[in-house]
Formats: C-alpha cells, structure tokens, sequence
C-alpha cells in the first residue's frame, strides 16, 4: 500500500510540473520584433544611422544600399516591423532565398556609446536578428507568425534608392 501512494505521488508530482513548465517554454519561444530590437531602443537614444541593403547574390559584388540619417525616414522603415510577431526556430536562413535584406540599425546611446543592431529578412516568414549588446544569444533565428508584407520592404527600398539618385 506504501509503495502505491509513492507511484501515485510520483506521477501527480511530474503531471503538475509538466503542466507549469510547457506553458513557460512554449512562450520563451514567441516574442515580437518591438522586443527583440526597438524595446532597446530608450527615449533618450538615438537611431544615428539606419542602413539597408538589398543582396540579390551570394558574393557581395552585387549589393544595392540606401543608407538613412533622416529621423523621419527610419522611423517609417521601423514602423513596418512594428507588428511582427515571431517564433523562435533553430535555422531561419534557406540557402537559396534570394534576394534577402539586412538592416543594419546604429544607436547612440545617451551620447556616451554606440549600439548595434542587426536584422535579416529572408522572405515573409523568416527573420534573423543581431543585438550587439547581448553578451549571450546575440543572434536569433525566427518565423513571422502574422502577417509581413515583404513587397513593401522591397518599395521602400526602391523608393528611398530612387530618392538618393
């Protein structure tokens, strides 16, 4: 009789631990791009520079860069990933998704340094991030789960070239 309530205590103890730690690891795995990337980003900073570039082969002989200074202008591009949700996942890079985005967003923290900021867009469901502060998980892979428009990401690119021209 002993050795049944232990096997019976055993099995409720590992149900209750199972039922509180799944939920906490499912959420670890979603999170938005306002907290990967702009969350960091505090009143007082400010975005000096924000680059992209549109990588249309593997070698980097043929990129097409717009490089964005105006505080209006960035904020425009920053408003497009606004609403991203995303979920983590172990590779979000296919070889062959091609042409992709990298932004490359500098911050200047309060007038005492700079923070680097890094995003990769794949297609309209993969997204890799790069937090320069990070001294641990500074890369992420992730998955859009809702909806991103990349044809917008790729008129504003076109539009801000044209406007540099």
């Amino acid at each position: 009789m002993k050795n049944r309530t232990m096997y019976i205590l055993a099995i409720v103890t590992v149900v209750v631990v199972a039922a509180i730690a799944f939920p906490l690891y499912v959420k670890s795995q979603h999170t938005t791009f306002r907290a990967e990337v702009t969350d960091h980003i505090t009143m007082l900073d400010k975005i000096e520079t924000l680059q992209i570039r549109k990588i249309t082969r593997i070698s980097s002989a043929e990129e097409e860069e717009v490089r964005l200074e105006d505080p209006k202008q960035i904020q425009n591009v920053l408003k497009l990933f606004r609403d991203i949700e995303l979920k983590k996942v172990k590779e979000a890079r296919p070889l062959n998704d091609l042409p992709y985005y990298e932004i490359r967003i500098v911050i200047n923290k309060e007038g005492r340094f700079t923070e680097h900021f890094g995003v990769w867009v794949y297609s309209e469901n993969t997204i890799s991030t790069y937090n320069g502060a990070a001294t641990r998980d500074a890369f992420g892979d992730f998955e859009i789960t809702n909806e991103f428009n990349f044809n917008e990401l790729e008129r504003i690119f076109n539009k801000l070239k044209e406007d540099a021209a």
